[in-house]
């Protein structure tokens, strides 16, 4: 039962936010110990990406300096297609630098992502920055 449990409830997830109309996916970021010192301390820029299962992002959130942990909410403010929410499931990556570009890595560069899929309306998922390019 408990298996059928965890298969529905990010589907009620999901139906409960199509039927609102809203995107809403939140949770917090650390940094794992064997990264805090490649932490940069100014001019550094999080992303927050969350992509379809083609690997097209569908949402974008930007925080400038920021201080670990981070509480992040993605909203349909953050839609990359405005009044498009996305209907099935979804990765979570978080990428953290100092040019300010995304989705082009370079080395120095830490990333992280949510280890399973997510679905809009989902709260709590946590992210680690866990690989330093």
């Amino acid at each position: 039962m408990s298996v059928l449990k965890a298969w529905l409830a990010p589907l009620l997830l999901l139906g409960l936010a199509a039927c609102a109309g809203d995107f809403k996916l939140s949770g917090t970021i650390t940094v794992a110990a064997h990264l805090q010192n490649k932490v940069p301390r100014t001019n550094s820029v999080l992303f927050i990406i969350a992509k379809n299962p083609g690997g097209v992002p569908v949402a974008v959130r930007r925080i400038v300096n920021p201080t670990f942990p981070v509480s992040y909410q993605l909203t349909s403010e953050d839609l990359i297609v405005p009044g498009t929410v996305p209907s099935g499931p979804l990765s979570l990556e978080v990428e953290m630098n100092t040019h300010g570009n995304v989705g082009a890595p370079v080395k120095g560069d830490l990333k992280g992502a949510h280890p399973d899929a997510v679905f809009s309306g989902e709260r709590g998922v946590h992210v680690v920055i866990d690989t330093a390019i």
